[in-house]
Protein backbone atom coordinates (compact mmCIF):
# COMPACT_ATOMS: atom_id res chain seq x y z
CA UNK A 1 0.00 0.00 0.00
CA UNK A 2 2.90 2.74 0.79
CA UNK A 3 4.56 1.89 -2.31
CA UNK A 4 1.34 3.30 -4.28
CA UNK A 5 0.98 6.23 -2.24
CA UNK A 6 4.44 6.79 -3.08
CA UNK A 7 4.16 6.51 -6.96
CA UNK A 8 1.26 8.52 -6.68
CA UNK A 9 2.95 11.43 -4.66
CA UNK A 10 5.82 10.84 -7.48
CA UNK A 11 3.82 11.71 -10.19
CA UNK A 12 2.40 14.50 -8.78
CA UNK A 13 5.86 15.85 -7.92
CA UNK A 14 7.16 15.28 -11.56
CA UNK A 15 3.92 16.96 -12.94
CA UNK A 16 4.67 19.78 -10.46
CA UNK A 17 8.31 20.30 -11.89
CA UNK A 18 6.95 20.62 -15.47
CA UNK A 19 4.12 23.25 -14.82
CA UNK A 20 6.13 25.54 -12.66
CA UNK A 21 8.51 26.00 -15.45
CA UNK A 22 5.66 26.53 -17.81
CA UNK A 23 2.96 28.68 -15.68
CA UNK A 24 4.76 29.39 -12.10
CA UNK A 25 1.36 31.93 -11.48
CA UNK A 26 -1.77 29.30 -11.75
CA UNK A 27 -0.13 26.47 -9.72
CA UNK A 28 -0.89 25.45 -6.01
CA UNK A 29 -0.31 22.69 -3.98
CA UNK A 30 -1.49 21.86 -0.50
CA UNK A 31 -2.00 19.36 2.65
CA UNK A 32 -5.24 19.27 4.55
CA UNK A 33 -6.85 16.68 7.50
CA UNK A 34 -10.55 16.12 7.02
CA UNK A 35 -12.71 14.66 10.09
CA UNK A 36 -16.15 12.80 9.17
CA UNK A 37 -14.89 10.83 6.10
CA UNK A 38 -16.62 8.09 3.56
CA UNK A 39 -14.01 5.65 4.97
CA UNK A 40 -14.88 6.21 8.87
CA UNK A 41 -18.58 5.43 7.64
CA UNK A 42 -17.75 2.37 5.84
CA UNK A 43 -15.29 1.32 8.77
CA UNK A 44 -18.76 1.88 11.26
CA UNK A 45 -20.56 -0.43 8.75
CA UNK A 46 -17.91 -3.05 8.22
CA UNK A 47 -17.71 -3.62 12.30
CA UNK A 48 -21.14 -4.00 12.39
CA UNK A 49 -21.18 -7.10 9.88
CA UNK A 50 -17.29 -8.35 10.71
CA UNK A 51 -15.34 -9.69 13.37
CA UNK A 52 -14.90 -6.76 15.14
CA UNK A 53 -17.72 -6.63 17.90
CA UNK A 54 -15.67 -4.68 20.47
CA UNK A 55 -15.01 -0.82 21.36
CA UNK A 56 -13.94 1.07 17.93
CA UNK A 57 -10.69 2.83 19.54
CA UNK A 58 -10.46 5.44 16.96
CA UNK A 59 -10.15 7.06 12.90
CA UNK A 60 -7.31 8.93 11.77
CA UNK A 61 -6.48 10.93 8.44
CA UNK A 62 -7.50 11.44 6.17
CA UNK A 63 -3.99 13.52 5.93
CA UNK A 64 -3.41 14.26 2.15
CA UNK A 65 -1.96 16.36 -0.33
CA UNK A 66 -3.35 18.24 -3.12
CA UNK A 67 -2.37 19.95 -6.49
CA UNK A 68 -4.43 21.83 -9.06
CA UNK A 69 -3.26 23.69 -11.87
CA UNK A 70 -5.59 26.98 -13.06
CA UNK A 71 -7.00 26.97 -16.57
CA UNK A 72 -8.47 29.43 -15.82
CA UNK A 73 -9.71 32.58 -13.30
CA UNK A 74 -12.78 30.36 -12.70
CA UNK A 75 -11.73 26.30 -13.40
CA UNK A 76 -9.00 24.15 -11.72
CA UNK A 77 -7.87 21.04 -12.12
CA UNK A 78 -5.65 18.57 -10.55
CA UNK A 79 -6.17 15.94 -7.92
CA UNK A 80 -5.94 14.77 -4.54
CA UNK A 81 -3.91 11.76 -2.92
CA UNK A 82 -4.85 11.06 0.82
CA UNK A 83 -3.83 8.68 3.97
CA UNK A 84 -6.73 7.69 6.08
CA UNK A 85 -7.00 4.61 8.71
CA UNK A 86 -8.87 3.43 11.60
CA UNK A 87 -8.13 0.08 14.36
CA UNK A 88 -10.82 -1.10 16.49
CA UNK A 89 -9.56 -2.89 19.85
CA UNK A 90 -11.47 -6.35 20.73
CA UNK A 91 -11.21 -6.10 24.76
CA UNK A 92 -14.31 -8.44 25.25
CA UNK A 93 -14.13 -11.12 23.18
CA UNK A 94 -10.70 -11.65 21.34
CA UNK A 95 -8.30 -9.49 23.06
CA UNK A 96 -7.06 -8.65 19.18
CA UNK A 97 -7.65 -5.71 16.90
CA UNK A 98 -8.39 -4.93 13.70
CA UNK A 99 -6.95 -2.65 11.42
CA UNK A 100 -7.92 -0.36 8.38
CA UNK A 101 -6.01 1.79 6.01
CA UNK A 102 -7.49 3.54 3.25
CA UNK A 103 -5.10 4.87 0.28
CA UNK A 104 -7.07 6.97 -2.24
CA UNK A 105 -6.26 9.23 -5.35
CA UNK A 106 -8.92 11.24 -7.10
CA UNK A 107 -8.25 13.49 -10.22
CA UNK A 108 -10.77 16.49 -9.35
CA UNK A 109 -11.73 19.91 -10.56
CA UNK A 110 -12.39 23.31 -8.66
CA UNK A 111 -14.40 26.16 -9.44
CA UNK A 112 -13.84 29.59 -7.86
CA UNK A 113 -16.43 31.82 -7.77
CA UNK A 114 -14.99 34.22 -5.64
CA UNK A 115 -11.33 35.38 -6.18
CA UNK A 116 -9.68 38.42 -4.51
CA UNK A 117 -6.46 38.82 -3.11
CA UNK A 118 -6.14 37.68 0.22
CA UNK A 119 -9.22 35.89 0.17
CA UNK A 120 -11.59 32.98 -2.24
CA UNK A 121 -14.73 31.00 -2.35
CA UNK A 122 -14.94 27.63 -4.30
CA UNK A 123 -16.55 24.69 -4.79
CA UNK A 124 -15.24 21.34 -6.10
CA UNK A 125 -15.55 17.53 -7.17
CA UNK A 126 -13.27 14.75 -6.87
CA UNK A 127 -13.74 10.90 -8.16
CA UNK A 128 -11.34 7.74 -8.38
CA UNK A 129 -10.32 5.48 -5.99
CA UNK A 130 -9.67 4.02 -3.28
CA UNK A 131 -7.35 0.87 -1.73
CA UNK A 132 -8.41 -0.30 1.47
CA UNK A 133 -6.25 -2.67 3.47
CA UNK A 134 -7.78 -4.59 5.99
CA UNK A 135 -5.64 -6.46 8.65
CA UNK A 136 -5.91 -8.33 11.79
CA UNK A 137 -3.25 -8.85 14.94
CA UNK A 138 -1.76 -12.14 15.52
CA UNK A 139 -4.10 -13.05 18.93
CA UNK A 140 -6.88 -12.32 16.34
CA UNK A 141 -5.82 -14.77 13.72
CA UNK A 142 -4.71 -17.44 15.99
CA UNK A 143 -8.72 -17.97 17.06
CA UNK A 144 -10.30 -20.39 16.51
CA UNK A 145 -13.70 -19.45 16.23
CA UNK A 146 -12.22 -17.27 13.58
CA UNK A 147 -12.77 -19.78 10.34
CA UNK A 148 -11.83 -16.68 7.48
CA UNK A 149 -8.84 -15.01 6.42
CA UNK A 150 -9.19 -11.62 8.16
CA UNK A 151 -6.65 -10.00 5.98
CA UNK A 152 -8.13 -8.68 3.06
CA UNK A 153 -6.91 -5.66 0.46
CA UNK A 154 -10.39 -3.72 -1.61
CA UNK A 155 -10.46 -1.74 -4.33
CA UNK A 156 -13.11 0.34 -4.61
CA UNK A 157 -14.52 3.80 -6.41
CA UNK A 158 -14.59 7.07 -4.13
CA UNK A 159 -15.38 10.69 -4.46
CA UNK A 160 -15.69 14.08 -2.46
CA UNK A 161 -17.75 17.01 -3.03
CA UNK A 162 -16.83 20.43 -1.70
CA UNK A 163 -20.07 22.30 -1.26
CA UNK A 164 -17.97 25.59 -0.22
CA UNK A 165 -14.31 26.14 0.73
CA UNK A 166 -13.22 29.20 1.62
CA UNK A 167 -9.03 30.06 1.34
CA UNK A 168 -7.29 33.03 3.14
CA UNK A 169 -4.05 34.57 2.79
CA UNK A 170 -1.52 35.47 -0.27
CA UNK A 171 1.05 33.16 -1.30
CA UNK A 172 0.58 30.28 1.72
CA UNK A 173 -3.00 30.05 2.29
CA UNK A 174 -4.80 28.90 5.04
CA UNK A 175 -8.16 26.86 3.98
CA UNK A 176 -11.41 25.15 5.41
CA UNK A 177 -14.04 23.24 3.35
CA UNK A 178 -17.70 22.28 3.97
CA UNK A 179 -18.23 18.33 1.82
CA UNK A 180 -18.94 15.15 1.89
CA UNK A 181 -16.37 12.45 0.35
CA UNK A 182 -13.05 10.97 1.68
CA UNK A 183 -11.69 14.41 2.58
CA UNK A 184 -14.65 14.68 5.47
CA UNK A 185 -17.35 17.41 6.29
CA UNK A 186 -14.87 19.28 7.35
CA UNK A 187 -11.32 19.67 5.89
CA UNK A 188 -8.86 22.15 7.08
CA UNK A 189 -5.18 22.96 5.29
CA UNK A 190 -2.70 24.95 3.91
CA UNK A 191 -1.89 25.41 0.41
CA UNK A 192 1.21 27.26 -1.33
CA UNK A 193 0.30 29.14 -4.64
CA UNK A 194 2.94 29.50 -7.55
Amino acid sequence: MKKYLFIVLATMMATLSVNAQNDESKNEIGVFYGIGTVSNLISDIASAFTYSTGDQTGYWGPIGVEYFHHLTNVVAVGAVAELAGCKWDEPYTLEGSLNSTYITFMPSVKFNWLRKEHFGMYSGLSAGVMLASLGASDNFKDDPNIEEDPDETVTSFMFNVTALGAEFGSTFRGFAELGFGEKGIICLGLRYRF
